[in-house]
C-alpha cells in the first residue's frame, strides 16, 4: 500500500460521514489507536483495550466475514427524548446476518446503563439488526489474545502469500508436527517462516493458541488433501 493510500485509510477511520462525531486520535483520559483488519477496507478504531481485543477475537472468527467498527450512528427514543447512540462494531456472517456489538466492561452494567441498552436494542430491532452487549467475560484468556495478535502480526507482515509453496507445505504439514519442525521445514523449503503464522491465521492449521507457544507446541492440518478445503 503506498503512502498516501495509508492515510487516506487512517482518516477514513476517524471521520466517517454517516457519523454524528469525528473520533478523537489522542486522548489523555482514553487508550484508542487502529487495528489492521482483513474484513474491511479500513483499519478498526477502537477506544479501550477490550475493543481492541475484540477486534483481534472477530479476526479468527470464521463464521465473521465483515467487520466495521464505528459504523454508523442511530437515533433511539427514550422518554420522549431523541437521543444518538454509535455502536462500537457491526459484524457481518456468513449467511449475511447483521450483529450490532457494544463493548463495556462488565462492572459498568448498572441498572441505568441496561436500561440504555434495552432502549438501543429495540431501535436496533426495527430495523432488523441485533444489537448485543459483550464485555471483557466474552473474550478468550489473556495468553490467547496474545498469542492471536502476534501470529496475526507475523501473517500480516507476510504480506500475500506464493500459492504453490503454501499448498506444498500444507501437503507437508498433513500430519501433526511440531512449531519447531514446522519452522525447520520453512527454513529448509527457503520458505518465509511467517508462512507458519499465516496458515494458522487463516485456519489451515491448528494450533492451541490459549497456553505457551513453545517449539513443542504442535500443529495439525485443516485441509483436505494436498489442497485448501473449499470455503
Amino acid at each position: 500500500m503506498k503512502q498516501d493510500d495509508i492515510y487516506k485509510a487512517i482518516d477514513k477511520a476517524y471521520r466517517k460521514d454517516d457519523m454524528r462525531r469525528n473520533l478523537e486520535r489522542f486522548s489523555r483520559f482514553n487508550l484508542s489507536g487502529l487495528f489492521p483488519t482483513l474484513k474491511d477496507s479500513s483499519p478498526h478504531f477502537f477506544e479501550s483495550f477490550n475493543e481492541a481485543h475484540f477486534a483481534v477475537m472477530f479476526e479468527y472468527d470464521p463464521t465473521i466475514v465483515s467487520v466495521k467498527s464505528q459504523p454508523f450512528s442511530i437515533q433511539y427514543s427514550d422518554e420522549g427524548q431523541t437521543k444518538n447512540y454509535t455502536p462500537d462494531f457491526s459484524l457481518i456472517d456468513c449467511n449475511n446476518g447483521i450483529k450490532i456489538i457494544e463493548v463495556k466492561v462488565s462492572a459498568a452494567l448498572d441498572e441505568k446503563i441496561n436500561r440504555k441498552h434495552n432502549l438501543i436494542k429495540k431501535a436496533f430491532k426495527q430495523h432488523g439488526f441485533e444489537f448485543q452487549v459483550m464485555t471483557e467475560k466474552h473474550l478468550p484468556s489473556r495468553l490467547a489474545v496474545s498469542n492471536m495478535m502476534m501470529v496475526k502480526r507475523n501473517a500480516i507482515a507476510l504480506g500475500m502469500p506464493d500459492e504453490d509453496a503454501l499448498n506444498y507445505l500444507l501437503n507437508i504439514l498433513s500430519a501433526p508436527v511440531s512449531l519447531d519442525k514446522a519452522l525447520d521445514i520453512c527454513k529448509c523449503l527457503q520458505i518465509n517462516t511467517n508462512m507458519i503464522s499465516y496458515c494458522i491465521f487463516r485456519d489451515y492449521v491448528k494450533i492451541e493458541l490459549s497456553s505457551n507457544l513453545t517449539g513443542e507446541t504442535m500443529l495439525s492440518s485443516n485441509v483436505c488433501g494436498a489442497e485448501l478445503c473449499p470455503v
